[in-house]
């Protein structure tokens, strides 16, 4: 399975929808947005990548009650930090780093995400700690997303500006 990971999007719909259509592309089955969305009309542009998505809130996201509405049209979206399982692998989202550091100690998640920095992080300990940088692209300079491959255990960052 496929899974496309972002974070820290700041409505930025042209590099949102960017990286949904390429996660359309390449066959994912599953999104997870680690935070900062901004406004609840960003879930049109998520919507593009055609499978559910599953976010947390970021500390830029103030209109709660409206991301959670409109979320309800292609996922879910939790506080944080959040574990779900996808593909057999328990993976923990959360947009701060707070947690991080103790779910890979206690050994309580296949994969951790997490976002809020702006900045691309892949760590293999086990488990896999990833911080797919942002779809904001303004920040960093880099607008980055990660496509995790469950089958290779593998991830692959895409760089959002090199696509057309």
């Amino acid at each position: 399975m496929k899974i496309g990971i972002c974070s820290d999007s700041h409505d930025n719909l042209p590099n949102l929808q960017k990286a949904m259509l390429e996660f359309q592309r390449r066959g994912v089955e599953a999104v997870i947005h680690a935070g900062d969305f901004v406004a609840p009309f960003t879930i049109d542009s998520l919507k593009m990548a055609k499978c559910p998505v599953y976010g947390v809130f970021g500390n830029c996201d103030g209109e709660r009650l409206g991301l959670t509405n409109r979320f309800a049209e292609i996922g879910e979206i939790q506080t944080e930090p959040h574990i779900c399982e996808i593909a057999g692998l328990k993976i923990v989202v959360m947009h701060h780093p707070h947690w991080v550091e103790a779910f890979a100690h206690e050994s309580l998640a296949d994969i951790i995400i997490y976002g809020h920095l702006h900045k691309l992080a892949l760590e293999k300990r086990p488990p896999w700690i990833i911080n797919p940088g942002e779809v904001f692209g303004r920040l960093s300079g880099a607008a980055t997303v990660v496509l995790f491959d469950t089958e290779l255990n593998k991830p692959e960052v895409i760089d959002l500006d090199r696509l057309s």
